[in-house]
């Protein structure tokens, strides 16, 4: 006895890729599945179902000699380049599915992983104060801590919109750090995405005698702004 082992998006698709090798009919398969598959999000972060199938020697011989095992085939992505991260990939193939005619940049930036979103449907993701970019953001990051985690936390951008917004924002947060280092009482700032967080984080990093902590569970969370323990 021999085993070979074949893959498909699911099981019936291994198994008829085990069929046209071996020759032979589901039903007198002898196999085991090694992998059960992962649809992913949007189909994206998907794993295959594996099986390993035992078969009679000699049955490999009088099966077909080219192709062997086959994967399931992969439609190419419009957008998408080889060049492509996982997130930019992965970025790319969801504003597709929604219907979006939007381009992806990426560079990296202080750690992260910018993903720049540009194109006519940008005025969709800046309706509502950018409720939809921060929506993809966290869904690639929610992707991203099983999918690829060895990439660079991910920041999802629009042309023209986080600058503007970053600049009121750090604005806000020296303004509420200046009344607790002059009081001495913790300021409670408004929830915020992921990404907000982070530039609070930030800005609160460079002052000096200055600290902050999240609260809440969930998406949005607010921060505390306070001074550092003597």
């Amino acid at each position: 006895m021999s085993a070979l082992e074949f893959d498909g998006k699911d099981l019936e698709e291994a198994l008829s890729a085990a069929v046209a090798a071996l020759g032979r009919p589901a039903s007198e398969l002898d196999y085991e599945v090694l992998e059960g598959g992962r649809k992913g999000v949007f189909g994206l972060g998907a794993r295959p179902v594996r099986i390993r199938v035992a078969a009679a020697a000699g049955a490999v011989a009088e099966a077909p000699t080219a192709p062997s095992p086959s994967k399931p085939s992969v439609t190419p992505k419009r957008t998408a380049s080889t060049m492509d991260s996982p997130p930019r990939a992965a970025l790319r193939e969801i504003v597709f599915r929604m219907g979006f005619d939007l381009e992806v940049e990426e560079a990296q930036g202080d750690g992260t992983l910018e993903l720049t979103l540009d194109g006519p449907d940008r005025k969709n993701l800046l309706a509502k104060d950018g409720e939809l970019l921060s929506a993809l953001e966290f869904i690639l990051i929610r992707m991203g801590r099983r999918a690829w985690p060895d990439e660079p936390p991910v920041r999802v951008l629009c042309r023209g919109f986080r600058s503007e917004r970053d600049d009121e924002l750090i604005s806000m947060v020296r303004e509420a750090a200046a009344q607790v280092a002059s009081t001495g009482v913790p300021r409670r700032l408004h929830a915020m995405n992921p990404y907000e967080r982070r530039v609070v984080h930030m800005t609160v990093r460079e002052l000096p005698g200055m600290t902050t902590v999240s609260e809440g569970d969930g998406f949005l969370k607010r921060v505390r702004v306070e001074k550092l323990a003597p």
